[in-house]
């Protein structure tokens, strides 16, 4: 009878087919928007990403959509000014924050070592500009009690795009394979701080510049991925 009661519950037991992601990512940005940003790496973004998609249908019959979670960080970069005999030096960094929801399109039997997919994706991007006293070493291991964030502007927009790309089918679930993916996200405008035009003055009252600028881009990703990892999502 216990034999038979640690059946049935096995039996009981629903499974899900969950496929993580995550690795390095490069952003093109539009034409607009890569005036703005002057850095030194070609006006373009780098970053990590990093995301999960499992199938609706469990793995009791395979399914061509799955869906799941992608985020994103970016940055643009940083700027130094040099201080003052009445302003330390600054530091403002650019970065970017993308959260999204995804559903990927792919073939229903994955029996190729290669399978292409498509992905869909909407959700949100946070555009935040930070304004730090550039420490030294020094500053850092004497000067706890120094003020270090000057500013911090953070502004949030629409974010939705596609996607294609191809990720390998390992021979063994347990083996970790690689993905490239593609991405156009379109992005509504948000408001930026112009390079360079921070300033504190002699009361530590800060000043600076924004604008708005498009910020569709284009999305370049190279990823590991852990496929078919069984996890416990539910008991019926």
């Amino acid at each position: 009878m216990l034999l038979a009661g640690l059946t049935c519950a096995q039996d009981s037991i629903r499974f899900s087919t969950i496929q993580f992601f995550g690795g390095a990512q490069v952003a093109v940005p539009s034409q607009e928007f890569r005036k703005v940003i002057e850095n030194s790496f070609g006006n373009l973004g780098y970053g990590l990403n990093a995301g999960l998609v499992l199938s609706p249908l469990g793995e009791k019959k395979p399914s061509p959509i799955l869906l799941g979670l992608d985020f994103g960080y970016f940055t643009y970069g940083n700027e130094k000014q040099k201080g003052t005999a009445s302003a330390p030096p600054l530091k403002t960094s650019h970065n970017v924050f993308t959260w999204n929801a995804l559903a990927r399109l792919k073939p229903r039997h994955e029996k190729n070592r290669i399978i292409p997919f498509a992905d869909g994706l909407l959700g949100l991007k946070l555009f935040n500009s930070t304004t730090k006293i550039d420490k030294n070493v020094v500053d850092i291991i004497f000067n706890t009690d120094q003020r270090e964030v000057i500013n911090n502007v953070k502004d949030t927009g629409l974010n939705y795009g596609l996607g294609a790309g191809f990720y390998t089918n390992p021979k063994k679930n347990s083996a970790a394979g690689f993905q490239l993916r593609v991405l156009y996200l379109w992005g509504d405008e948000v408001k930026y701080v112009v390079r360079n035009s921070v300033q504190v003055d002699n009361n530590g009252f800060v000043t600076y510049q924004t604008n708005r600028a498009n910020t569709s881009m284009v999305i370049i990703q190279l990823n590991f991925t852990a496929l078919a990892l069984k996890t416990l999502v539910g008991s019926y």
